[in-house]
């Protein structure tokens, strides 16, 4: 048993959870607690209704001695634990997103000035949505309510807290409910006035008394995001990624002092073939059959000897650098994700190549992932065997939990692209942000927000006497999206102005899909009566996700109403004759939309048959900071 009396201190962990959104009344799930966490079975993601299941996430409180090491994971066996938690909504009375506050970008006298949104609203109480902290102790607490919110007239509930048999906290989100005041439509992806949603974040604390004496402790932050349509599936740079690159950066953290093959490398390849199953060009390039699919790969990338020094730095140089110059900068360099400053894309050179003309419109790796890569291609990474699959918090030893922990709630958040975000959004890079690794620096509860005025700066943003030096409930979501469902819904792949292939680059396509394998087409993927031909064929045909809101701008609209309504991209298991299909394979589980006209059946490739994403008429997003098109 350990000694509880030689606790000093205690933490909770993870230090950034994440709760998600879900209109599910009753259902939930836990969040991903572990970096390589199991999925829910198939169907599961939803209840019986058809409504989307919440995010639940999860919190744990861990005592630690004078040395800095995990004596015990406190619970209500061994602790009293009193948590508190404050979530708000401060969008609607925020200032307006057009393009992330630290590019040089933001600056341009081009660019719009960010403006409050809602500017015509004096009261500016009126449009923040704070029920204020709630409390909660013991084993299998519930019925405490985020519940007394408002935004203007409407009641917001913004979610609930409970605990679980062990005393551990668990933070449910709203129901992602997005209402208008006057019932005007959404206008632009982000910043739609007289509209709020139920999206919220803030602070977690815990009075911690171990034999009746209280310990001093870390306290955390929660953050509510929009739902995650492909739950399995991580990035390839994910937030975390970015953020253990600037914990490093700023002396948070120290880097590892070696470099191995299965833990640093390989998995930016097992991420890259992983989106074949929500995006038809990482299929074409990465999946199934295809000449950079990750097993294929593993002998050469394990391979260091001087002989295949050329295959690695081929393999480098096709990964694009955060650096500038042309040649780093190129389109159909990896990843081929949208970068931050896709909107100056707009009305940018054509040829030979816009990312040249413009930096940050194109993402990369961070520098950390990039540097393990030059490592790789010296020769200087050592060869480690693959790590065991360690699918539950138990199967770490105690003194690496509380990282699991932080690591697995950030590893399935996006960092790319900031425009403004899916879960969070720039502002997660600013250094003052933070007073250690990965915790959000407080604001005094007794100082509130300072005026920024009608206007907002770059400049102001960013500076250390601005609003990022110091945070409260609220603070980190209110830059997002308002409602978040008109920016979901615009995060799509191969916009017209600008595109590689009809389905590259892309967005978020890890947490919203863009091509995908439907049950229909599945079904014939495992029916041994079929002939392979159109069991193959019936494989590489993908439908776009999004293909039931058709993504007009008026459908769009539609997202509000029934985001849950799309389908959920699950693990199913893979033929056991078919050569070149996996043993598991994701499909999506069947949307309750109608399917469009025209349906192909499965004969032909999705790049074959996918519209092309024009410009004119597409999405919200695509309009930027240009406007709606003309009716």
């Amino acid at each position: 048993m350990p000694d509880l009396n030689t606790i000093v201190r205690a933490a909770i962990h993870p230090a950034i959870g994440v709760a998600r959104v879900g209109n599910s009344p009753h259902g939930y799930f836990i969040g991903p607690e572990v970096p390589d966490a199991p999925t829910l079975d198939a169907g599961e993601y939803k209840d019986e209704a058809g409504r989307l299941k919440r995010q639940v996430a999860r919190f744990r409180v861990y005592g630690f001695n004078a040395a800095g090491e995990v004596v015990a994971e406190l619970t209500a066996q061994n602790a009293e634990i009193e948590w508190t938690v404050h979530l708000a909504n401060k969008k609607s009375a925020w200032y307006q997103f057009h393009l992330a506050m630290d590019l040089p970008e933001a600056s341009d006298p081009s660019m719009p000035s960010s403006a409050r949104r809602n500017a015509f609203e004096q009261d500016r109480r009126k449009l923040i949505i704070d029920p204020g902290p709630r409390s909660v102790s013991g084993q299998h607490s519930h019925g405490v309510l985020f519940d007394t919110g408002k935004s203007y007239d409407f009641p917001v509930p913004l979610g609930e807290l409970r605990t679980d048999e062990a005393g551990r906290l668990l933070v449910f989100g709203g129901l992602g409910l997005s209402q208008s005041l006057d019932g005007c439509p959404p206008e632009t992806f982000a910043n739609n006035d007289k509209w709020h949603d139920d999206i919220s974040d803030g602070p977690i604390d815990a009075i911690v008394k171990i034999g009746g004496k209280e310990i001093p402790t870390e306290g955390a932050w929660v953050v509510v995001g929009p739902p995650n349509y492909a739950p399995a599936l991580k990035t390839v740079r994910t937030l975390y990624d970015l953020l253990l690159d600037r914990m490093v950066a700023w002396g948070y953290e120290t880097p590892p002092s070696k470099v191995y093959l299965h833990r640093h490398v390989v998995p930016i390849f097992e991420r890259l073939t992983g989106l074949q199953w929500v995006n038809q060009g990482f299929a074409a390039w990465f999946g199934a059959g295809a000449p950079f699919q990750v097993d294929a790969l593993l002998p050469r990338l394990a391979d260091k000897s001087p002989g295949n020094r050329e295959f690695r730095s081929r393999i480098l140089e096709q990964f694009r650098s955060p650096y500038l110059s042309e040649r780093q900068l190129g389109k159909n360099l990896w990843p081929q994700f949208y970068g931050d400053a896709l909107d100056e894309l707009v009305g940018a050179p054509s040829e030979p190549d816009p990312t040249v003309a413009v930096p940050h419109a194109m993402a990369s790796l961070s520098s950390l992932q990039l540097e393990w890569l030059r490592k790789w291609e010296e020769g200087k990474c050592e060869v480690d065997e693959p790590p065991p699959r360690r699918s539950s918090l138990g199967d770490f030893p105690l003194q690496e939990q509380p990282r699991a922990l932080d690591e697995a709630a950030l590893a399935f958040c996006l960092a790319d692209a900031f425009h403004p975000g899916c879960e969070l959004t720039w502002i997660m890079r600013i250094p003052h942000l933070y007073s250690g690794f990965l915790r959000i620096k407080r604001r005094p509860p007794s100082s509130s927000e300072p005026d920024f005025g009608p206007i907002l700066t770059p400049e102001v943003a960013v500076s250390a006497t601005g609003p990022l030096n110091g945070s409260a409930a609220g603070d980190l979501t209110k830059w997002m999206a308002v409602p978040w469902q008109t920016d979901t819904a615009s995060c799509l792949s191969g916009y017209g102005f600008f595109r590689t292939s009809p389905s590259l680059p892309t967005f978020w396509p890890a947490r919203v899909p863009n091509d995908v394998l439907r049950l229909r087409e599945y079904q014939v993927v495992m029916d041994e009566s079929q002939p392979p031909a159109v069991r193959l064929a019936a494989f590489n045909h993908r439908f776009d996700w999004f293909r039931g809101f058709a993504g007009t701008v008026k459908e769009i609209a539609r997202m509000i109403r029934e985001f849950h309504k799309l389908g959920i991209i699950e693990q199913q298991r893979g033929p056991t004759n078919l050569p070149g299909v996996p043993s598991a394979i994701w499909v999506e589980s069947p949307p309750d939309l109608p399917e469009p006209d025209g349906d192909q059946g499965p004969t032909s490739t999705a790049a074959e048959t996918a519209p092309a994403k024009t410009f004119a008429g597409r999405t919200l997003r695509q309009f930027g900071r240009y406007g709606l098109p003309p009716e």
